[in-house]
């Protein structure tokens, strides 16, 4: 009883030894599994919404991979696929519909990739994908009884049947119509009968980790091999297999270095290639200068795609070894659909200030950037804006308002007088389009003039990012300027003289005033004449003005000057006065001679019109707005002889008849419009208006003449 008393507790010892050790590896493999996720570089985030993880493949085998969120904390908001993890295990995940790759546009694809830390236990490695397979998001090998071999990775043919000689026939379990970037991190080189169906003979001839491209659904892909040996009854038989041709292998890579590698991939539409660099970005974010690259032709017919688009992804195997494998994306192509763009608004003007603008010291100043997210597959989200600011301007205040109408406050800190950073509070969505971030301050006071210099701000995300430049402007010294008339300021002169004025322009304490930086703005009796810039010719400060004879009133005229220098500076206005002395009234055309036209004497009474020969025309000079009158008075008409012509000279207008006689008659008046002002009394005169001779009908013919005499008044019109 004893004894076996003994053996039953060595046996217990025995067992719980065995749990701690399985335990502790357990607990290993955890811990290795989580360490890259603690040193992932930035990424993407959203990733359910552009890749499809499926539960199961099409060949029945559940899928290994999974959306982790990454720990290391100068990698925030990014997320990283992890394919597999332990042994046994496929996994993949592929492009949704919307994320299709367009084999018509150029396009390039940025990643992180980890391939595990252990170049003993590596897993098998991972494919990136281009595929047209018709089970689309559930497309990967096809394997037997759901064993899964390793060296496949996921996309290559199942290498499994030791009868198959056609290659066609194995290139069918292979995803199909599809190209593959191959991170092989075990090489399976096998060639001997022993090994033949397990999978292990596709990198014959190729040493160690590589890299390489190939058709996973081509026979071409493909290479027909045989072994001969004993089966394990002792029989001589032949066994077959395949190795693969490889397009362009880089063998000898440390792919399992515990590292995280960059890949950039390029697709260029019209060449039809395909450029991966691997290596292109050390993990610390510096270049590297000695990337692996390569420049592959594409054979885009392989995919059978009637609109040139084809899904894409990443597909990777562990066979008997648990090789950690997982993927960061960078970019991809039309995640966000997003721009930016800036506007500066000079409050104090009410005017956009522009490239090559001047802005015044002390001007109101206002910064709108505006964000538009326009479409894409995932939201605008974890915005980080970085706004570089213009010199010589003070900020007070920084709010973003965002299209739903939620606002948020940034503080402007005492230190951020250069740069102002931030996150977004929201994100910005088909449903949240836009934020305005707005910006007010003040230009400063400067002593001299100051550029703001072009000042580029960005907006980025894990997953997309874009920029802005504001307008390089100056801020202007708020300069006082004045301006003095040192002659001519007060004048009078005559009627038909230009009247010249000379200014002085001082700005005290300015180095940087010349006569050609200042405008002069001429004003005469409130009219803008065009305005002048100073001469550098003239003496420093000095500017001479002609108002010119035909410009100025009779009587007090007055001329205003006040000047802007290149610096928006403006004066107070100057005043001139200018009386122009009036001129003389008085007959400017008066016919010598005029006479009424003949008339045939019946016996009764006749009214003689007049000739053509009448002319009379008053001259004006005395200024606009004065007036006078016009009378007229006539002696008696009579023949050589002294014999009286029996009638008299009357005058008509608007329908009275007005005897002229030898007494004054005013006949027309008029108001001058015009500082010289000519008035044609004759003109007015018609048919039915004006002077005429009414004979009686005792008249004698003959040729008979009187005399009118005109006489001009200064009177009320």
């Amino acid at each position: 009883m004893r004894k076996s008393l003994k053996r039953l507790l060595v046996g217990l010892t025995m067992l719980v030894s065995l749990w701690v050790g399985a335990a502790q590896s357990q607990a290993a493999e955890e811990l290795a599994a989580a360490a890259p996720l603690t040193t992932a570089p930035a990424g993407l985030n959203q990733l359910e919404k552009i890749f499809v993880l499926p539960s199961s493949f099409a060949n029945g085998v559940a899928n290994a991979a999974s959306i982790q969120a990454v720990t290391n904390p100068n990698a925030p908001h990014t997320q990283a696929i992890e394919v597999n993890s332990a042994k046994k295990q496929l996994g993949g995940a592929w492009s949704t519909d919307a994320n299709r790759l367009d084999l018509n546009k150029n396009a390039t694809i940025k990643l992180w990739a980890h391939f595990g830390a252990s170049n003993s236990k590596a897993g098998d490695g991972l494919a990136l994908v281009l595929q047209n397979d018709p089970n689309g998001t559930q497309a990967a090998s096809s394997y037997t009884k759901k064993t899964i071999i390793g060296e496949t990775m996921g996309v290559w043919g199942v290498d499994n049947d030791t009868d198959r000689t056609e290659a066609a026939a194995l290139a069918a379990t292979g995803i199909q119509n599809s190209w593959a970037l191959e991170f092989d991190t075990y090489a399976n080189t096998s060639m001997s009968f022993g090994d033949a169906g397990s999978g292990t003979s596709f990198d014959a001839g190729i040493k160690g980790q590589h890299i390489a491209t190939g058709y996973p659904g081509s026979a071409n892909q493909y290479i027909a091999q045989k072994a001969s040996g004993f089966t394990l009854i002792g029989i001589w038989g032949t066994r077959r297999f395949f190795t693969q041709t490889h397009i362009d292998p880089k063998p000898s890579q440390n792919l399992t270095d515990g590292q995280w590698h960059h890949l950039t991939l390029q697709w260029d539409a019209s060449a039809k290639t395909m450029t991966y660099i691997y290596n292109d970005v050390n993990p610390d974010g510096t270049e590297n200068a000695n990337p692996v690259t390569h420049v592959e032709v594409v054979n885009t017919d392989a995919f059978h795609s009637e609109d040139g688009k084809v899904r894409w992804g990443i597909t990777g195997t562990n066979g008997s070894n648990a090789g950690n494998s997982l993927v960061v994306f960078e970019s991809i192509p039309n995640l966000v659909d997003a721009q930016a763009a800036v506007k500066v608004t000079n409050l104090t003007k009410e005017k956009p200030v522009t490239t090559g603008s001047k802005v015044k010291a002390k001007d109101e100043l206002q910064y709108d950037y505006n964000l538009t997210y326009n479409a894409g597959q995932q939201d605008w989200e974890n915005i980080q804006a970085k706004l570089d600011l213009p010199a010589h301007v003070t900020f007070t205040s920084a709010k973003v308002t965002y299209a739903n109408g939620g606002e948020q406050t940034v503080d402007i800190l005492a230190d951020e007088t250069r740069t102002l950073s931030f996150e977004l509070a929201q994100a910005l969505s088909k449903d949240n389009p836009t934020a305005k971030i707005t910006l007010k301050g003040k230009a400063d006071n400067v002593s001299v003039n100051g550029n703001t210099t072009a000042t580029t701000s960005t907006f980025t995300s894990n997953n997309f990012a874009t920029k802005t430049t504001a307008p390089d402007y100056t801020i202007t010294v708020d300069q006082l300027i004045e301006v003095f008339l040192i002659k001519g300021g007060i004048q009078t002169i005559a009627k038909g003289e230009d009247a010249k004025v000379t200014g002085l322009v001082v700005a005290e304490d300015s180095e940087q005033l010349d006569n050609d930086k200042v405008t002069v703005y001429p004003t005469l009796n409130g009219k803008a004449l065009p305005k002048f810039q100073m001469s550098n010719a003239d003496e420093s400060g000095l500017f001479t003005f002609t108002a010119k004879a035909d410009e100025l009133n009779v009587g007090k005229n007055t001329l205003e000057f006040y000047v802007i220098d290149d610096d928006e500076n403006e004066s107070a206005p100057a005043t001139a006065t200018i009386t122009v002395k009036s001129g003389a009234l008085g007959f400017k055309t008066v016919a010598e001679t005029s006479r009424f036209k003949t008339v045939t004497l019946d016996g009764t009474a006749q009214l003689a019109n007049r000739d053509d020969d009448w002319n009379l025309v008053v001259a004006d000079e005395r200024g606009t707005g004065s007036s006078w009158q016009l009378q007229a008075s006539a002696t008696d008409f009579a023949n050589e002889e002294g014999q009286r012509l029996p009638g008299k000279l009357v005058y008509k207008q608007g329908g009275t008849t007005t005897t002229i006689n030898g007494e004054g008659t005013v006949i027309d008046s008029h108001k001058s419009t015009s500082d010289t002002d000519n008035y044609d009394v004759t003109k007015q005169w018609n048919d039915e208006a004006g002077m005429f001779f009414e004979t009686n009908a005792g008249a004698v013919p003959g040729a008979y003449a009187g005399t009118v005499t005109w006489t001009l008044s200064n009177a009320p019109s």
